[in-house]
């Protein structure tokens, strides 16, 4: 492990030069997200380590090839954390795929998302340039705009050679509670205890035997976790039990997919009807995530194009990605022009047309 950049900047600028299509690859823990596409490989994993730490700063810089396991595993001797709780995937995501995925966790409603604590990156792009943006600290925004463009791009704008974070303090005590409830009593429960002055950090309903469960995590201070347990009740789900149903939920695994079927996500308003998603099977980010599953041959309705994402299964050749408008279209294909002109890096693999 070390710094590859040079390494990458020439495999670019010849395929630039080529017109060579490059597929980005590091951990390979999201291959079955966005459009299927192909290309010639290149290999971001070795190219990893933390350039620089400043817990008194609450920052940390790290090349893109680092595993989100060792992060944590570092920010754990300082009592420090990730905000937006990026899936681990059995150990092998890369910061870098975590960024390009725009992959945030369970907090997502309370801590933000990727974006809301990306400070800076490097990053290669398609004309084998390699390029800075943004800073290690909050104040510097000199091309922050252009750092949050990479959250969500799946590496279409550019190859992400290093990042910069901020950090949060871990929590001190952590207790996940249980209810027994339908999904309208849960979604209504969600919207009611999102608006009070408690320590939630994560909510979500599963409808996995009988009404299903609703799952509240607390997380903070130990009296006022104990006191928000003792207002809301519930059952106390035992802590290794409460590990393993979080990383679940973070890393997809809660719901089981068969090949004839295609697992659907919605994001939106989080007071949204229940039936605004037809079948939902999982209710995540206290009601403004709603995941579906269903078989393959079924039709999406028309009026949920623009804000469900065709997550998992299916055909991955077409659009698999909420719909986006003409002007939104036309703006999106003049930044891929601009970073990526002959359209190498990872073409298609958010949109065909990108």
């Amino acid at each position: 492990m070390g710094d590859l950049t040079q390494k990458l900047v020439a495999q670019i600028q010849h395929a630039y030069a080529t017109k060579t299509a490059l597929n980005i690859q590091a951990g390979n823990t999201k291959t079955s997200l966005g459009r299927h596409t192909s290309g010639e490989v290149i290999d971001v994993s070795e190219h990893a380590g933390v350039l620089s730490y400043n817990p008194t700063e609450l920052v940390i810089t790290a090349r893109a090839g680092t595993k989100i396991k060792h992060l944590t595993k570092l920010l754990a001797q300082t009592q420090q954390r990730l905000p937006f709780e990026p899936p681990s995937f059995g150990g092998e995501a890369t910061i870098g795929g975590t960024v390009a995925a725009n992959q945030s966790g369970p907090s997502r409603p309370w801590f933000g998302s990727v974006k809301d604590s990306l400070l800076g990156l490097g990053l290669i792009n398609g004309y084998g340039q390699a390029m800075q943006f943004g800073g290690q600290v909050m104040k510097n925004v000199a091309g922050f705009d252009v750092t949050r463009l990479q959250c969500g791009a799946m590496g279409g704008l550019g190859l992400i050679t290093e990042v910069s974070i901020k950090l949060l303090p871990a929590f001190k005590l952590s207790r996940t509670l249980t209810f027994e409830m339908t999904a309208q009593t849960a979604l209504d429960a969600m919207q009611h205890w999102s608006n009070l002055s408690l320590p939630i950090t994560a909510m979500c309903h599963c409808k996995n035997t009988g009404q299903g469960l609703l799952y509240v995590r607390l997380q903070g201070g130990t009296s006022g976790v104990e006191d928000a347990q003792a207002l809301l009740g519930g059952e106390l789900l035992l802590p290794e039990q409460a590990t393993i149903f979080w990383q679940a939920l973070n890393e997809g695994t809660l719901i089981p997919r068969q090949d004839h079927q295609t697992l659907w996500r919605w994001s939106g308003a989080s007071d949204a009807p229940i039936d605004r998603v037809p079948n939902t099977c999982m209710i995540n980010w206290a009601g403004a995530q709603r995941w579906a599953l269903e078989d393959t041959s079924n039709t999406l309705s028309q009026d949920l194009e623009q804000s469900i994402c065709q997550y998992q299964g299916g055909n991955r050749l077409g659009e698999v990605n909420a719909g986006v408008s003409a002007p939104q279209k036309a703006l999106q294909q003049r930044i891929k022009h601009a970073f990526d002109p002959h359209s190498i890096l990872n073409a298609g693999r958010v949109y065909s047309w990108m």
